[in-house]
């Protein structure tokens, strides 16, 4: 066995006498990184409708009314693409029909535009998420009612439903179930403009050739008529010659003769309900309609001349 020392090393010439040194090289390396950032779902919150007040129509066409909410969008304000909202009639909350409903003028209305707001919190882009929309509709006429005065239809509701849509395909939905907004009930009614008897003689009446005048339901409930009229006169209202009584009209539901129309026309002072039944349209093209036949009679020794007044036709709740 042999044994080699440093001195031995050195004699033989494989060592040096000068100092050995070691050196270590490092090497810069690289790692790649990568991520898919994901579709935040939009919320939609602050759901109002109407700015919390009830919807008071207007016979024979329609009212705007605007839904308000805020929607918010992890990925920006910006990529929300579309906002819809529904106002509908509900028995109970569960009967909701959100944004699937079709349009109904007795009970569903879908808004015919929503957009960003130009005057609330409005989307400025780059790491805003939220923005506030309006969304504007048209209320019709025949619109369900729901207030106290409404026929059997209190204890019901109308909701507001939004969804919001963003680029990403994701959607949130959210309801304004913490309001209570009531369609208000609207009796009204339109009757035709003028009832002219032509031409009678003194101490004779119509006979069996009766005026019609056509009544219509111009509001959201069905309706009876409380009619009246004041006196005929050569110089209405002022009235300072000769006058007939109202009660020298006479009218009925069914055409007949004057002798056998059933209703004799009050005075203004004490109008009478007649049951024409006006039912509730169901639609703003197909108006509801009842038509009723009106006649006179000429007191015997009553002056010549052009008579003039003029009928109430009042909407009451049926």
């Amino acid at each position: 066995m042999h044994t080699f020392t440093r001195e031995s090393l050195i004699s033989a010439g494989i060592v040096g006498i000068s100092a050995l040194v070691s050196v270590t090289m490092v090497l810069a390396d690289t790692s790649s990184t990568s991520v898919t950032v994901g579709n935040s779902n939009p919320t939609v919150t602050n759901v109002s409708m109407n700015y919390g007040n009830n919807v008071t129509l207007v016979e024979n066409t329609f009212v705007h009314a605007t839904a308000t909410m805020t929607v918010s969008d992890g990925n920006g304000c910006s990529s929300i693409s579309t906002v819809q909202a529904t106002f509908a009639f509900a028995t109970a909350t569960a009967d909701m029909w959100g944004t699937t409903c079709s349009y109904d003028a007795n009970t569903c209305y879908r808004a015919h535009s929503c957009v960003a707001t130009t005057t609330g919190n409005s989307c400025s882009g780059g790491g805003d998420t939220t923005a506030e929309y309006d969304c504007k509709f048209e209320i019709w006429y025949p619109a369900r009612p729901t207030d106290g005065s409404s026929p059997g239809l209190s204890a019901s509701s109308w909701f507001l439903s939004a969804t919001a849509t963003d680029s990403g395909a994701g959607t949130g939905h959210a309801t304004n179930t913490g309001q209570t907004i009531e369609v208000n009930t609207l009796n009204a009614l339109d009757v035709t403009g003028s009832i002219s008897y032509g031409t009678v003689s003194a101490n004779s009446n119509t006979g069996a050739t009766n005026q019609p005048v056509t009544h219509t339901n111009t509001g959201n409930a069905a309706l009876d008529n409380q009619i009246s009229g004041d006196v005929m006169c050569t110089d209405y209202p002022t009235c300072t010659g000769g006058v007939m009584q109202p009660g020298q009209q006479k009218f009925d539901l069914v055409d007949q003769t004057y002798a056998s129309l059933a209703s004799t026309l009050a005075a203004t002072t004490s109008p009478a309900t007649v049951e024409v039944v006006l039912a509730t349209s169901t639609a703003t093209t197909t108006p509801i309609t009842d038509l009723s036949y009106w006649g006179i009679a000429i007191p015997v020794a009553q002056n010549t001349g052009a008579y003039t007044g003029q009928n109430t036709f009042t909407a009451v709740a049926d």
